[in-house]
């Protein structure tokens, strides 16, 4: 599950650390995130949190593919991502994991297993309302 979570956009010192900081420098307004659930029991975490500033599609795909990579170094199987309608979100589906082509699933370049691609209802639900 990939999400955002708005956040003050502010920086603070502490513990000899500066918190609130894009890769970049830039003073972050967001929080993307990413968490995983496990199919057939109870088990949640989240696995990354990136500040970021803008987020593009591109940015997102960069994301995703290092919390892809560190998922499978660590035995998860990832077999489905699910994100928000946000246009972000629609175009890093399309753009970047379906070539263009908007599909529901797509194939797994080292297991050869589909990744179901899911647009999270309650978000759109919400947005609605």
């Amino acid at each position: 599950m990939i999400d955002k979570i708005y956040m003050a956009k502010r920086v603070e010192y502490s513990r000899d650390e500066v918190q609130g900081l894009t890769a970049d420098g830039s003073v972050a307004s967001t929080l993307l995130c990413f968490m995983i659930q496990s199919l057939a029991g109870k088990y949640k975490d989240l696995v990354a949190i990136y500040p970021t500033a803008k987020l593009t599609a591109s940015k997102l795909h960069d994301c995703y593919q290092k919390v892809v990579t560190l998922m499978k170094a660590v035995g998860f199987n990832v077999v489905a991502v699910s994100v928000d309608n946000a246009t972000t979100n629609r175009k890093f589906f399309i753009d970047f994991l379906c070539d263009g082509t908007p599909r529901t699933s797509v194939v797994d370049s080292i297991t050869g297993q589909p990744v179901f691609l899911i647009f999270d209802p309650v978000h759109n639900l919400k947005k609605r309302v």
